[in-house]
């Protein structure tokens, strides 16, 4: 299964910055790009931080990419993917509640059975000895998905990064600053197998509206 990193960060590697509300990074050029490459993949996996941070819906609006995906034989949604360490995650989610395709959620084994109880009632649920990057993407292969576009937050980043589970990584990068010291970086601290003795692969670098966009390749 082919793995798609995809994000944005401002111009001193911020995703976010410390404020209540979401810090919109891309414009409206970049997020077309993000949308069609969202609607050319069978699932988007997301953290559960982020779903409880944003509340984003992960679905496709836009009526002429759904009715390319119903030419393919795809559901018009992509599957929707997230982790969860503990089970925190209201079943009000518009995750859970919009769009038509199938709803995962990868849970470790050590969650009490009455939160696995109550996530089973708005997604399937998939347990695991210990949540890694290649544990979910060896099962959402075995169900058949051919692709996964993942978007963040840092700690899910760090961690398909970290096991070297990404095939391509699309970075945008805003032109401004968070300047905040405290703000959510691109990853969390980790020992990454991409560093100074091994660099990711250039594959083309664009203006995409006011946004720098690069996209690499990563050897597995």
């Amino acid at each position: 299964m082919k793995v798609i990193v995809s994000a944005a960060v401002s111009a001193d590697g911020c995703l976010d910055d410390l404020t209540p509300r979401r810090l919109v990074l891309s414009g409206p050029e970049d997020w077309a790009e993000v949308h069609r490459l969202r609607a050319e993949c069978d699932a988007i996996l997301v953290g559960a931080e982020t779903l409880r941070r944003d509340n984003p819906a992960l679905v496709i609006r836009d009526s002429g990419l759904r009715a390319e995906r119903i030419v393919r034989g795809q559901c018009p949604d992509l599957a929707k993917v997230t982790l969860s360490g503990t089970g925190n995650l209201p079943v009000d989610l518009r995750f859970f509640s919009e769009g038509e395709g199938e709803k995962i959620v990868f849970l470790p084994e050590s969650v009490p059975s009455s939160v696995r109880d109550r996530i089973s009632e708005v997604s399937s649920i998939v347990t695991l000895p210990r949540l890694t990057a290649r544990a979910v993407v060896e099962e959402l292969g075995s169900r058949g998905f051919r692709s996964l576009l993942v978007e963040g937050g840092s700690h899910v980043l760090g961690l398909f990064f970290e096991e070297n589970m990404v095939d391509e990584f699309r970075l945008a990068v805003a032109p401004f600053f968070v300047g905040q010291g405290g703000a959510p970086r691109l990853v969390t601290d980790g020992n990454y197998p991409f560093g100074r003795e091994r660099r990711m692969a250039l594959l083309e670098v664009r203006k995409v509206g006011d946004m720098a966009v690069m996209r690499y390749e990563l050897k597995r």
